[in-house]
C-alpha cells in the first residue's frame, strides 16, 4: 500500500533537480520520403535504473498521433545525452508539431502539445499523459472507485495551465452524506523545496470549500485559497488555473520555473466530520511546457561561416558556425580534410543563431593540406568551396641557420585562393616582402621587420593592403633586406 511519506519523497526528489531533464528537441527538414531525424537531449537527474526516451509528433490538427522511439547518440563529448531516431511521415500535412517524453517505471518527464485556444476540456491529444497508476491500491476504508486514481495528463497555453485526472469509474462525486470527496492535480515549482504544495481542487463543502487553486500541506491536508478554477467533468475530470493566478501562490516566481519544468501529481482525499484522509495518489511526474513544430514546405538552406586555426604540431581546430532560420537538426556536419569526412558536434542546440560546430584533427604534418565543410538539413545541402592550408613542417626556431639568403618560387603557381611564399636569412636583418602588380604598382606588403636568421613562410590570400579581392593576372614579389633583393612571378587564377 502506497503512504503520503512515499509521495513526499518523490516529490522531494524531483523538486531537488537542478536542471531542465528535457531539452534539445530537434528535428531535421523532411528528407526524401518525407521522413526526418529527430533529438531530444535527456540529463537524468533522478538516476532512473531504466527509462525509454520517445517524441510524440502530430501532424497539423489531427487526431493521429505518432510514438518515434529514440535511441542513445552517444557522440562525445558533445551528444553523451542525445538520444536519436527517424520516422517516416505519410503524406504530412504543412506542419507538424511534436515533443519529447521520457517513460520510467513510475516516473514520466515529458513535453506536451500546446493548447493555443484554451480549449477547455482539452483535446485529449493536447494532454501529455502522466505516470500511470494501478486500480485497487487505495486507502483502507476508502469509499468508493471515484477515489481510485488511474493516471493524470497535462497540456498548457500561453496563459493557462490544464490538468486532467482519471479513476477507476463511478464518475466524480464531491458527497455522500456527511463524506466530501476532493480531487487535486498538484503543481510545484522545482526551484525550491517544500511539503506544501499548489493544487487545482475539485470539491465542496458549503459555506466552506469551493473549487479553486489552493495552497495544500501534504502532511496534514491543510490549505488556503488562491483563486478561481474553471473545471469540467466527464469520464474524466479536467481542471484549469491562470498562469497569472498560479504566480501569485507561495513559492512561484516565474513560468516555467528557472529550471525550466515542474513537479506534478494527482491526488484524492475525503473529509468526514472535519477529520480529513488521503485515499490514493499517482506517482509524481515532471512537466516541461514546451512544444516543437515543423513546417513541411518552404525550407530555407542554412548558412555556414567557418575558420581553421592550427596549433603548431599539436592539432587543427576546425570550427563551423551553423545559422539555420527554420532551426532544423543539421543531418550532416562534416569536414573534409584531405578528402576524408569528420564529424563536428556542437553543445548548442539553438540552431537559429550561430551555432558553432567543432571538430580536432591531430596534427596531419608539414605541406599543403585540402579541407571543405559540408551540411544538410534534411532538404537543402551546403558546402564551401575547396580551400587548402599550407603547415610548416617544423617551427623556425628549429630550423638550422641557412648558408645564404634565397627566395623560393611560390607554391602552388599558378593558385586560386592562397599561395605561400618561402625565404632564407642568412643572418638577422630588416625584411620588406611586397607583391606588385603587372604595371610595378605596389599590391601589398606582407613583410616589414626585423628578423632572425632562418627560414620563413608567409601566405598571400590574394588580396591588396585594403583587404580587397584582386583580379586574376600576373604579379610580382619582391623580398628586399640588408645586401639582397630578389624578384620572382607568379600567376593568379580565378
Amino acid at each position: 500500500m502506497k503512504s503520503i511519506k512515499a509521495i513526499l519523497i518523490l516529490t522531494v526528489m524531483i523538486s531537488s533537480a537542478n536542471a531542465q531533464p528535457i531539452r534539445g528537441v530537434r528535428s531535421s527538414a523532411l528528407m526524401p520520403g518525407d521522413s526526418a531525424i529527430f533529438n531530444v537531449d535527456f540529463l537524468d537527474p533522478f538516476g532512473l535504473p531504466g527509462y525509454d526516451v520517445s517524441v510524440r509528433a502530430r501532424m497539423g490538427m489531427g487526431d493521429e498521433e505518432y510514438s518515434i522511439p529514440l535511441s542513445h547518440a552517444n557522440f562525445p563529448p558533445y551528444y553523451v545525452n542525445t538520444y536519436e531516431g527517424s520516422w517516416v511521415f505519410e503524406e504530412p500535412t504543412a506542419s507538424i508539431s511534436f515533443y519529447g517524453r521520457v517513460d520510467a517505471d513510475t516516473i514520466v518527464i515529458s513535453q506536451s502539445y500546446k493548447n493555443s485556444g484554451n480549449q477547455m476540456p482539452p483535446d485529449p491529444i493536447l494532454y501529455a499523459d502522466l505516470a500511470t497508476d494501478p486500480a485497487g491500491d487505495t486507502a483502507e476504508g476508502t469509499s468508493g472507485p471515484w477515489l481510485d486514481l488511474t493516471g493524470s495528463g497535462i497540456t498548457y497555453s500561453d496563459t493557462r495551465v490544464f490538468g486532467r485526472l482519471d479513476n477507476v469509474g463511478g464518475g466524480w462525486p464531491q458527497n455522500q452524506g456527511f463524506e466530501y470527496y476532493f480531487y487535486a492535480f498538484i503543481l510545484l515549482p522545482t526551484d525550491s523545496l517544500s511539503t506544501t504544495v499548489t493544487a487545482m481542487v475539485y470539491g465542496n463543502i458549503p459555506f466552506i470549500f469551493t473549487p479553486g487553486l489552493y495552497t495544500l500541506d501534504l502532511a496534514d491536508t491543510s490549505f488556503q485559497y488562491i483563486a478561481d478554477i474553471e473545471y469540467g467533468v466527464s469520464s474524466s475530470l479536467h481542471l484549469s488555473c491562470s498562469i497569472e493566478d498560479l504566480l501569485s501562490a507561495p513559492g512561484w516566481y516565474t513560468w516555467p520555473p528557472e529550471n525550466g519544468f515542474v513537479a506534478t501529481s494527482a491526488v484524492t482525499f475525503s473529509v468526514a466530520f472535519t477529520t480529513p484522509s488521503f485515499n490514493d495518489f499517482t506517482f509524481p511526474s515532471a512537466f516541461v511546457p514546451e512544444t516543437q513544430y515543423r513546417q513541411t514546405t518552404g525550407n530555407s538552406p542554412p548558412e555556414l561561416g567557418w575558420e581553421i586555426d592550427p596549433v603548431p604540431h599539436e592539432r587543427i581546430d576546425a570550427n563551423v558556425y551553423y545559422s539555420d532560420p527554420d532551426n532544423n537538426l543539421p543531418v550532416e556536419k562534416l569536414f573534409y580534410f584531405d578528402d576524408q569526412p569528420h564529424e563536428m558536434g556542437t553543445y548548442d542546440r539553438d540552431y537559429t543563431d550561430m551555432a558553432r560546430f567543432e571538430y580536432s584533427h591531430e596534427w596531419p604534418g608539414g605541406g599543403w593540406h585540402t579541407y571543405y565543410f559540408r551540411f544538410f538539413d534534411g532538404a537543402a545541402a551546403v558546402e564551401t568551396e575547396l580551400d587548402s592550408i599550407y603547415l610548416s613542417p617544423i617551427s623556425a626556431d628549429d630550423q638550422p641557420v641557412p648558408g645564404q639568403f634565397a627566395l623560393c618560387q611560390n607554391y602552388p603557381n599558378p593558385f586560386n585562393a592562397q599561395t605561400s611564399i618561402e625565404y632564407d636569412l642568412a643572418e638577422p636583418s630588416f625584411v620588406n616582402l611586397a607583391i606588385y602588380d603587372i604595371s610595378g604598382n605596389l599590391v601589398t606588403l606582407l613583410a616589414e621587420k626585423h628578423e632572425n636568421a632562418g627560414s620563413y613562410s608567409v601566405v598571400w590570400d590574394g588580396e591588396n593592403s585594403a583587404g580587397q579581392s584582386v583580379t586574376s593576372g600576373v604579379y610580382f614579389y619582391k623580398l628586399s633586406s640588408e645586401g639582397y633583393t630578389d624578384t620572382k612571378r607568379m600567376l593568379l587564377l580565378k
